[in-house]
């Protein structure tokens, strides 16, 4: 194996596609409309991993969409997509100080783009704390974790562009093209280990507290809070991933990412 590398490009598509932010969406067998969710997690880590081997190219995998996510696994209203997707505008805003309302800024250098991390990478928690305690009875071969982001993506135009607001600052922060910054959903698949005979989905808020430079070289480290239903911090995730191609001369590629979950949230991701 090789890490595969590529020079950085203008091109937003390029770019979303070599960090995993790609609109390939839902596998077979989605659990459907947000069930009950347990109590959040108090205390204790979370072990997520992603490990799949595929080809980008496959003909016979149909990309689903991103509103297909918020409409069969978030079960989102068309209100509640409109109101989802102004929570991430007006934190880019806060936290960045770019406003994404018309879905660009800065002359069109900045644009806001949504996604969801393709099921092929075999994304699964395999460590899990529930109210406090571990849930020590997860599947062995983990539970499947859905990934949907709001990505505020800077350099469409092959440009740098200046971040303010609470990272920022008011003299602002000048950021390299291919940097993103990330406002999403993670949806752990239920199992009956939640409750028996009632399996039931945790959902989590994340947000990048920190910009993701260099996204397309598809080796990037993160750092985000964790926020519940209620949009309070409850954790940080912390992790990294890498873009690798096989060479097997198959066009075989693997998304390898760890990530791991530390609640309560730790200092630094308190505001």
């Amino acid at each position: 194996m090789k890490k595969f590398l590529m020079p950085l490009l203008p091109s937003l598509a390029l770019a979303l596609y070599l960090t995993g932010f790609s609109p390939l969406a839902v596998a077979d067998g989605i659990p459907g409309k947000n069930d009950e969710n347990p109590n959040p997690p108090t205390g204790g880590t979370a072990l997520l991993m992603a490990n799949g081997i595929y080809d980008p190219d496959d003909p016979s995998f149909t990309p689903p969409t991103p509103d297909e996510f918020d409409t069969l696994i978030m079960g989102r209203s068309e209100t509640e997509k409109l109101e989802r997707r102004q929570l991430a505008i007006d934190y880019f805003q806060a936290r960045y100080g770019i406003d994404l309302t018309s879905g660009s800024a800065d002359f069109g250098n900045i644009l806001l783009m949504e996604s969801v991390f393709d099921p092929r990478n075999n994304y699964r928690a395999y460590h899990l704390p529930i109210s406090g305690r571990d849930n020590r009875k997860i599947a062995k071969n983990g539970q499947i974790v859905y990934d949907r982001q709001f990505v505020m993506f800077v350099g469409a135009q092959g440009l740098s562009s200046t971040l303010t607001g609470s990272w920022g600052g008011a003299m602002g922060i000048s950021v390299p093209p291919g940097t993103v910054a990330v406002d999403g959903d993670y949806l752990v698949q239920g199992t009956n280990h939640f409750r028996i005979n009632h399996p039931r989905n945790l959902y989590l808020r994340f947000q990048s507290v920190d910009p993701i430079f260099n996204a397309a070289s598809g080796d990037i480290k993160f750092n985000c809070v964790l926020l519940d239903e209620q949009g309070e911090i409850i954790g940080a995730a912390i992790g990294r991933q890498e873009f690798v191609a096989l060479d097997n001369g198959n066009n075989l590629f693997q998304m390898a990412v760890q990530n791991v979950w530390q609640f309560p949230a730790p200092e630094w991701a308190l505001p």
